[in-house]
């Protein structure tokens, strides 16, 4: 719906924009030619026309999405009355769409276990149909919810979403408008699954929050489902013909020298690109399914026309390969020449420049071979400017080469290089030993690692409710009483071999009754008790961080402990002045990124040095971006209410046919794999 009209808007733009180099197509200019030989590439410029020189990308930026949805099962007196209005029309028709009947019961339950929400997630690009996603829980302003905690969020369904008032200033202006008028809906987008189990409050990393006394609540109207919608269709990248290359013939060249480059590392069940009028729909091959920017900046450098393995061109390559000053760029080209580089880059491991080597074992990683794996590992405990992409290289194949790697990586003291390994080995191979988990009442993962070597504890903040306990000898020591909630409190005496955790369980008919049980104090053991007294993720967390703001933990605790990340771009502008890495290792702290953004470091390398630094993205229509704060909760900096608006209703919502079903990519657990 809106985003059809965005494509072909920017369609319509580019038709009037001048054509970058010859118009003439590679397969008019050098018909009956199947590769590209030794002659001299200055004669024939189309000879080495790549698929970024015909085409732009497009579909690169997350969509936002909203729904209203319902939260049940909390403690009698936490929850409230639906809130009469435009939100509760949409739950209510929400919940009649999925059968209910006794809709007024529900919403109005005088025992208020139950809250009305604004439920908000970003679908983010290249996304598969059955991919997770995380769901960010708010209550309107005029709710009287006391608290999330322990409630599951009932299945709704989370759609695009504009205002009238906003799509009629784009139509007729051509810029936005802001949240006016009345509120339309879009696609669907994703479903959330049954009981998904609410995270309420938030959890800060250590040094960054305000210490919290105990007995004293954390804010709790707001909450967190990690992993709790599903994308509910394919959201592949779009690469737009450019004006003068937009024949379909040409498209479908295209098409076809992507599917050859990349068959081996795609589904055989699915092409990776697919010709249609004036753009490629490109989906992304398994080997990069943790690592978009890294294909997308690939598939463009794939030559039009296939290369033949003695040319100039190659050579050049192999050339400008053991150059710390051009090797990432030339790599990056190589790898779009596909396996028949291996030679080459197999040269540059041997170089002492680290620059080299980590390009060469990278390029390798991706196009199906091993040979650079014990580089890689040597880069990420080495060089933080290259670790978050020596990481992801790791994670592309479940091979033994890599996999005992991440292993090995795990012992490290450093809490990034650990819980990084653990993330990329999870994502090669989630049912390896080494980072096997325990799902605790269905709402937590525990995973016990890298036994031998010094406790760590790491918590996440996005996409897996999860506990990381790492090495041996993580315990509580006593003398403590923690409480947990209202419901739970865990104990230690003074030198005490045992903790014990109680529950308090209160009676529909009054009353209550205390429910205890010992265990040891190990961290995982007390975990494990916690669940199964019935406590959930947010007890989990609450348990780590008040234990480890008392000091009663054995162990350091580290939250979001993931590398930072530079572009490829930010990359290769080191390169060239910084041969040691000295400077780089220092600045990907300070500039560095938790996940890249497409849109902000583009997808085309740099040609010559004063375009280096990161491109700016090129404007684009902000519909169904950020209409406002309509759904999510409050900016401080920017108050915008949602008072006022009446939602426009579907009379009846016919969900679009989603397009052929795909397997679903593992979930990404940590902001160092997402796109």
């Amino acid at each position: 719906m809106v985003r059809a009209s965005v494509l072909w808007a920017g369609v319509a733009v580019l038709a009037v924009a001048p054509a970058v180099g010859c118009t003439n197509s590679p397969a008019e200019k050098v018909q009956g030619r199947s590769q590209i030989g030794g002659d001299d590439p200055a004669a024939d410029p189309d000879a080495y026309a790549t698929v970024g020189s015909k085409t732009l990308p497009d579909n690169m930026g997350p969509v936002r999405v909203s729904g209203v949805g319902l939260v049940y099962r909390l403690q009698p007196g936490s929850g409230s009355y639906a809130p009469p209005g435009g939100w509760r029309q949409m739950l209510e028709a929400g919940l009649k769409k999925q059968g209910w009947t006794n809709i007024r019961d529900i919403l109005d339950d005088p025992n208020k276990t139950t809250s009305l929400v604004l439920v908000s997630a970003e679908i983010p690009p290249g996304a598969r149909k059955g991919e997770p996603v995380d769901l960010v829980l708010s209550t309107p302003d005029e709710s009287k919810t006391v608290s999330l905690r322990g409630g599951l969020l009932m299945p709704c369904e989370l759609v695009e979403y504009d205002t009238t008032g906003n799509l009629s200033s784009l139509a007729k202006k051509g810029t936005p408008s802001g949240p006016s008028g009345s509120l339309v809906l879009g696609n669907v987008w994703a479903r959330t699954v049954e009981k998904a189990p609410v995270i309420a409050g938030t959890y800060e990393a250590p040094g960054m929050a305000v210490p919290i006394a105990d007995g004293e609540e954390t804010p709790l109207r707001a909450g967190r489902v990690w992993a709790g919608g599903r994308v509910a269709q394919n959201r592949p990248y779009y690469f737009l013909m450019k004006p003068g290359d937009d024949k379909i013939r040409i498209a479908a060249e295209v098409a076809e020298r992507l599917n050859a480059t990349f068959h081996a590392n795609g589904d055989p069940a699915r092409k990776v690109a697919e010709a249609q009028p004036k753009m490629i729909v490109v989906h992304v091959p398994h080997a990069y399914r943790h690592n978009h920017h890294r294909f997308l900046v690939v598939a463009r450098q794939v030559p039009i026309i296939p290369v033949a393995a003695e040319s100039l061109y190659r050579k050049k390559l192999a050339d400008e390969l053991l150059d710390p000053a051009t090797c990432l760029l030339a790599a990056v080209k190589l790898e779009a020449l596909g396996g028949e580089s291996r030679r080459a880059l197999r040269v540059g491991l041997e170089s002492p420049s680290p620059w080299v080597r980590f390009a060469a074992a990278e390029a390798l990683t991706y196009l199906g071979h091993t040979d650079g794996a014990a580089v890689l590992a040597r880069t990420v405990e080495e060089h933080p400017a290259l670790r978050a992409h020596a990481l992801k290289a790791l994670a592309v194949m479940d091979d033994a080469a890599c996999t005992d790697r991440l292993v090995e990586l795990m012992t490290s003291a450093d809490p990034v290089v650990r819980y990084g390994a653990f993330m990329a080995l999870r994502l090669a191979d989630e049912n390896h030993p080494a980072v096997r988990g325990t799902l605790a009442n269905d709402s937590f993962y525990v995973h016990r690692v890298a036994p031998g070597t010094p406790g760590l504890v790491h918590l996440t903040t996005a996409l897996r409710s999860e506990v990381v306990v790492f090495g041996d000898g993580v315990k509580l020591r006593g003398p403590f009483t923690l409480p947990l909630g209202t419901e739970f409190t865990v104990s230690v005496p003074a030198n005490g071999p045992e903790a014990k955790v109680s529950r308090v369980v209160r009676a529909k008919a009054g009353g209550s009754d205390v429910k205890e049980v010992t265990c040891a104090t190990d961290l995982a053991a007390v975990l494990a008790t916690v669940a199964r007294l019935g406590g959930g993720y947010g007890e989990a967390v609450e348990l780590v961080r008040r234990a480890d703001s008392a000091q009663v933990l054995t162990a350091a605790v580290s939250v979001d402990a993931v590398p930072k990340l530079l572009s490829v771009q930010q990359l290769a502008g080191f390169a060239r002045v910084d041969p040691t890495l000295a400077k780089a290792d220092v600045e990907v702290a300070r500039v560095g990124t938790d996940r890249a953004d497409l849109e902000a470091s583009g997808v085309d390398l740099p040609v010559d040095p004063s375009e280096l630094r990161t491109p700016e993205a090129a404007p684009r229509a902000p519909l169904s971006r950020d209409p406002g704060r309509l759904f999510g909760p409050r900016q401080p900096q920017t108050p915008v209410q949602a008072d006022g608006l009446t939602p426009i209703l579907p009379a009846e919502a016919v969900e679009p046919a989603p397009p052929a079903a795909s397997a679903p990519r593992a979930a990404s657990p940590g902001s160092l794999f997402r796109r």
